[in-house]
């Protein structure tokens, strides 16, 4: 976050801003992230992601985590 000049990411409930935030706090915010991939007998598999939102992609690129890896 002080690399890119950030003084707060909204991860508290209502968006209200976090200065500091834990592990917890991050993990908690992909929890609705979800990927499953459906199956049937002679039929090539389909795979759902769930559409990461722009606070996501945030944290991703504040981590270095490419945003395309949930999408892989």
């Amino acid at each position: 976050m002080q690399r890119d000049a950030l003084d707060s990411l909204p991860l508290y409930p209502e968006g209200r801003p976090c200065r500091y935030p834990t592990t917890r706090k991050v993990i908690d915010q992909f929890e609705p992230v979800g990927r499953h991939t459906l199956t049937a007998r002679g039929q090539e598999p389909t795979t759902f992601v769930t559409e990461l939102t722009p606070l996501h992609r945030r944290i991703l690129k504040l981590l270095g985590v490419p945003a395309n890896t949930y999408s892989q």
